[in-house]
């Protein structure tokens, strides 16, 4: 048992005894499912347990590279994330050296969620650095004043 073992079953034993056992050891290695949750920046919502992004509540069409690489970025709200950290969350290694696929799909989902994506006010490329997703991007502000 020192040794890291988690149970210890000494010979003759029942076969039920085996069984209850293992089904023990099968419902404590399952992981937990995460709280499911909305998070929300203005007129955005990230529905993390539906897959969903919403602006104004309308459906917002994205791939789910796409949406995946929107909910570390908004996880990450107000901190800047370098391509390698964004690409090593998605993909769970380095990327290759002139891997610039990051860019692309940001500008992708720039269009379908920034009211301009010429200047944007979620997705905020932080030059020679990487991109900052805005806790409180400007256009929602002006939407509270009105």
């Amino acid at each position: 048992m020192d040794l890291g073992t988690g149970d210890y079953l000494v010979k003759p034993f029942e076969p039920r005894e085996l069984l209850a056992r293992i089904k023990a050891l099968l419902l404590r290695a399952q992981p937990v499912a995460p709280a499911e949750e909305t998070l929300r920046f203005g007129r955005l919502e990230i529905d993390l347990g539906a897959h969903k992004a919403r602006l104004d509540g309308q459906e917002v069409e994205l791939t789910p590279h796409q949406f995946d690489l929107l909910r570390v970025l908004a996880q990450h709200a107000g901190r800047v994330m370098t391509r390698d950290q964004i690409t090593d969350t998605l993909k769970g290694h380095a990327p290759e050296a002139f891997d610039r696929s990051i860019d692309v799909h940001v500008s992708r989902i720039r269009a379908l969620i920034e009211d301009d994506p010429r200047n944007p006010r979620r997705v905020i490329t932080v030059r020679g650095v990487g991109y900052l997703f805005a806790l409180h991007p400007d256009d929602d502000k002006r939407e509270a004043e009105a």
